[in-house]
C-alpha cells in the first residue's frame, strides 16, 4: 500500500491508496451493513487539491454522512447537526479523524469546506 501525505496548509490529511482489484485500480474499503443507508454508487469526487476522479460513494446512517473510496482516496464524512467531521479510512474498523469542521459550500452544494485543518473542499458529484 502507498500513502500520499499532503501539506498542513489546508491539506493535512494523508489519503490511503487502497490497492488494485478488478477493472478499477483501487478497492473500496468495506462498509458494515448496519452503517449503510443506501447502495454504493459510482460518482465523481475530489478531496482537497487533488483532481476530480471516479469514486465509490456509500451513504451512511441516513443522516447525510458518506464514505468516498477512489484512487488515493478513502475518507468518511460524518454529519452531525449540519456540520461534518472527516476521517481517513484504513479498514472497516480503522478510521482516524483528520481535523477541522466541515460545512456545506453555499455556492456548490456538492462540496463540503473545512473551517480549519483538513483537506478542503471534499466534493461528491
Amino acid at each position: 500500500m502507498k500513502r500520499l501525505v499532503l501539506t498542513a496548509a489546508g491539506l493535512a490529511a494523508s489519503l490511503l491508496a487502497t490497492g488494485a482489484a478488478s477493472a478499477q485500480s483501487w478497492t473500496p474499503v468495506p462498509v458494515a451493513a448496519d452503517e449503510r443507508s443506501g447502495k454504493t454508487r459510482q460518482i465523481r469526487c475530489s478531496v482537497g487539491e487533488r483532481p476530480e476522479t471516479t469514486c465509490a460513494f456509500t451513504p451512511l446512517f441516513g443522516d447525510g454522512s458518506f464514505q468516498l473510496d477512489g484512487p488515493d482516496i478513502a475518507v468518511r464524512m460524518i454529519i452531525i447537526d449540519g456540520e461534518g467531521s472527516l476521517f481517513e479510512v484504513f479498514g472497516p474498523d480503522r478510521r482516524v479523524p483528520v481535523g477541522g469542521i466541515y460545512t456545506r459550500n453555499p455556492r456548490d452544494r456538492a462540496c463540503w469546506i473545512s473551517t480549519a485543518g483538513g483537506p478542503s473542499p471534499v466534493c461528491a458529484r
